[in-house]
């Protein structure tokens, strides 16, 4: 049997508390079921949860080539970018192939940068 049963939540640091929200709540879709906490926040979808975690100087989750430890699958990654980009989001796309219709990072100063991709 194995010790770990579970992951419990992933701590993504966050410069701005209320624009984190507005990004995974608002416009990501996510839901915090304990409210808004000014320092920490937890933020759940379907197979997890985030802790949004405020600090001064957050450690940015950008690595080359603009990827990150941190992807999100959604349904279809155009239509998402493009309400992304609506909402004032940069969206960066994997590069100009097949495989930039269904990857690339979301830019978001608050809470680093992280990656979308098509679901399975």
């Amino acid at each position: 049997m194995p010790l770990v049963e579970d992951i419990g939540h992933i701590v993504l640091e966050v410069a701005d508390m209320d624009a984190a929200v507005r990004l995974y709540r608002d416009v990501l879709g996510f839901t915090l079921p304990a409210g808004v906490n000014p320092v920490w926040t937890v933020a759940a979808t379907k197979g997890g949860s985030i802790t949004l975690y405020r600090v001064k100087t957050p450690v940015p989750l950008i690595l080359t080539g603009n990827r990150t430890p941190i992807s999100l699958h959604v349904q279809n990654f155009e239509e998402s970018a493009e309400v992304l980009e609506r909402a004032g989001y940069r969206v960066m796309r994997e590069s100009p192939s097949a495989v930039a219709r269904a990857a690339g990072a979301l830019g978001d100063s608050a809470s680093g940068s992280i990656s979308t991709a098509k679901g399975p």
